[in-house]
């Protein structure tokens, strides 16, 4: 697995669609934990209430987050159920490698200034004296 890659990937996803603070949080708590696990499973397994005590959320806000970032294809998951002992299952997915994935559009308009005067009589010459009152 590329970390920067899924953090680039992350980061692109961003500018699209706008992830809450809660949101990126929980996806690089997740980033962490995969990465601790030394990227040896496909799936790793984290109990919710350890997850909610240290990203510093509620139950709603995590069910939330987990549900955009599948929808977003950054991750998979499949919850534990009701119980402490059955812990919550999470899947890195990898960025989409499509050659005809279209790049986020920027703004690279760059004003270019037209003269259609005749410029030899809109040029100023400068002269250096060494004044700074000089024109």
């Amino acid at each position: 697995m590329n970390y920067l890659k899924l953090v680039c990937n992350f980061w692109r996803l961003d500018e699209q669609q706008g992830f809450t603070a809660n949101e990126t949080r929980i996806y690089f708590f997740l980033l962490h934990l995969a990465n601790s696990f030394y990227w040896e499973k496909d799936w790793f397994e984290y109990g919710d209430e350890k997850m909610k005590a240290h990203v510093g959320v509620s139950s709603a806000v995590l069910r939330t987050a987990r549900h955009n970032l599948k929808e977003a294809s950054l991750i998979n998951f499949v919850t534990g159920g009701s119980g402490q002992r059955v812990k919550t299952r999470y899947q890195i997915l990898t960025p989409n490698q499509d050659p005809n994935l279209n790049p986020i559009p920027y703004n690279n308009k760059t004003k270019i200034k037209t003269n259609n005067r005749d410029e030899r009589f809109s040029k100023r010459e400068y002269v250096a004296s060494g004044s700074d009152f000089d024109e």
